[in-house]
């Protein structure tokens, strides 16, 4: 999955490219971090397919077999002399050791790298394992954000299962990411899977054997979305802000959306202050239809709102919980099935 940038980066195009013609025989991912080859022209994409091409040719694979990321300064061309240097000596130190060195190496404004490993059973005597590695601070939006994640897994599964899969994991968790409302011309999600697991293939998506491998999937992606928002909140909060009751699923991102960005509402957390007015200004501002005398607001536990009219609340108890570092918004407008749910951050300096 890619970001939704219309200047999406010469990495993201050849990846597409490639995913198009040759989605069976991906072999290799070749990332880079320092210079995000974005908005660098022909030149930039000639560069992509030189790296690419470089890669195949050392690790003895097809030529379309070589995804890329790229991730850091954008505008600025790939010092293809380093890049050259570099895939040759990456490939002459690859080992089944080097997850932890890959997982520092990509990252760029992030102060920790972040990965992690699931097995599961699958069913009796089908264990499979999947392990994961992401990059990413801040220009986190829906739909990715100069934000990297690379999945790899030993389960046998059908390309479609594993298609529809990673769709659901991403939008449960890195679409449900909005740190800064800016968007990355990079953000790129990959898994790859290459079958080795002992066991049936995954060829049912109504069996049990796909439903488990889908909630580890979810697992893991959640799991790393966390550590980007941590690591992203580090010296400000972690902000939840769920709506629930909309006529539809964009209508309750839309007001998720809007509460999250709010400067009010940020600078409120930021201040510890439980000055909840900001939250329902950010809800009027939002410009979704709804019924102001519906609406129930919560922070945390605690009631703030029901049916339009503010409720009487303990204040050590509001201060308190806006003085954690995590804190979390329940918005019910009352007014439709859908809900939905995002993260942001604040900043120490906001």
């Amino acid at each position: 999955m890619f970001t939704n940038s219309v200047t999406r980066a010469a990495p993201v195009y050849l990846s597409q490219a490639i995913l198009s013609r040759n989605r069976d025989a991906i072999r290799a991912v070749m990332i880079n971090s320092g210079h995000a080859n974005a908005g660098t022209g022909q030149s930039g994409l000639t560069d992509a397919v030189e790296c690419a091409k470089l890669l195949a040719d050392e690790l003895e694979i097809q030529r379309d077999g070589v995804m890329l990321m790229s991730t850091g300064i954008i505008g600025l061309p790939l010092p293809m002399a380093k890049m050259r240097d570099g895939i040759r000596r990456a490939v002459s130190e690859l080992d089944s050791g080097g997850g932890r060195r890959a997982a520092v190496a990509i990252l760029t404004t992030d102060t920790r790298p972040k990965e992690r490993v699931y097995r599961v059973q699958l069913a009796e005597g089908h264990r499979v394992t999947l392990a994961g590695m992401a990059k990413g601070t801040r220009m986190i939006h829906p739909r990715l954000g100069t934000m990297l994640c690379l999945i790899t897994t030993d389960v046998a599964i059908e390309q479609r299962l594993l298609a529809q899969s990673l769709n659901q994991s991403v939008n449960r968790s890195f679409n449900r990411l909005n740190l800064d409302g800016d968007c990355s011309p990079n953000d790129t999600v990959m898994i790859l899977a290459n079958g080795a697991a002992e066991g049936p293939l995954i060829s049912d998506a109504t069996s049990r054997e796909f439903a488990a491998w889908q909630e580890a999937l979810n697992h893991l992606c959640h799991d790393l979305a966390q550590q980007i928002v941590r690591d992203a909140s580090t010296g400000g909060k972690v902000l939840e802000v769920t709506v629930r009751g909309a006529p539809n699923e964009e209508v309750a991102r839309k007001v998720c959306d809007v509460v999250a960005q709010s400067t009010a509402v940020r600078s409120a957390c930021t201040r510890n202050l439980p000055d909840w007015g900001t939250l329902l200004a950010a809800i009027g501002s939002s410009g979704v239809e709804l019924r102001p005398e519906l609406l129930e607001l919560r922070v945390g536990h605690l009631l703030l709102m029901i049916e339009g009219l503010p409720c009487p609340f303990d204040h050590s108890t509001a201060l308190q919980l806006f003085t954690s570092p995590e804190i979390s918004f329940m918005i019910d407008l009352h007014f439709g099935p859908a809900e939905a749910t995002v993260v942001t951050c604040t900043w120490h300096e906001e």
